[in-house]
């Protein structure tokens, strides 16, 4: 047996080259475990959709609903361009652009943290970022939960501030065609 310095030294050398592989190797296995999107997955949602928003009314505690009307359309980067009405109050009308990274782990901004088809063909799409909320600016998880299917389209924003356990429905639109 061996034991000379040279023949440690050559072990060692052996050991670094191994334990950097894994670490290559792990990298690769995290990269490929981290959920995506892509604008393909919203594709059944493209078009007109009439429904309603409901909202959290911070100022009374009770949520409010009113008739809304949403057409989600791809636009030339990748992202999705969401046209808003509100029927009642059109001076509330808007555009809102939600944009997906380039290789596809966030959604405007927030980490896509699942992305699933269920049996009866339902895209869920969930994303979470750290923000603020409510009327006081509070620190909050920013949740948001899409659920995408051929005659069903539901953007639902959840919030749970800082120092809470549960999430709570900050707003919700829920459409239909």
């Amino acid at each position: 047996m061996n034991h000379s310095p040279a023949f440690l030294f050559g072990k060692e050398k052996e050991m670094k080259k191994l334990l950097l592989l894994l670490v290559i190797i792990s990298g690769f296995a995290f990269i490929s475990q981290m959920t995506s999107v892509a604008v393909k997955d919203f594709k059944p949602a493209f078009g007109k959709w009439k429904g309603s928003l409901t909202y959290l009314d911070y100022s009374t505690g009770k949520p409010y609903s009113m008739p809304a009307n949403i057409t989600i359309t791809a636009n030339k980067k990748q992202g999705l361009i969401l046209s808003l009405e509100y029927p009642d109050e059109p001076k509330a009308n808007s555009k809102d652009t939600l944009v997906i990274s380039n290789d596809g782990t966030m959604l405007d901004g927030a980490t896509v943290v699942s992305n699933k088809k269920n049996n009866e063909g339902i895209r869920e799409v969930i994303t979470e970022i750290n923000g603020t909320d409510g009327n006081d600016n509070r620190k909050a998880v920013l949740r948001h939960i899409y659920k995408i299917g051929k005659k069903m389209f539901v953007s639902r924003k959840e919030v749970r501030f800082e120092g809470e356990e549960k999430f709570i429905l900050r707003n919700e639109y829920k459409m239909n065609r």
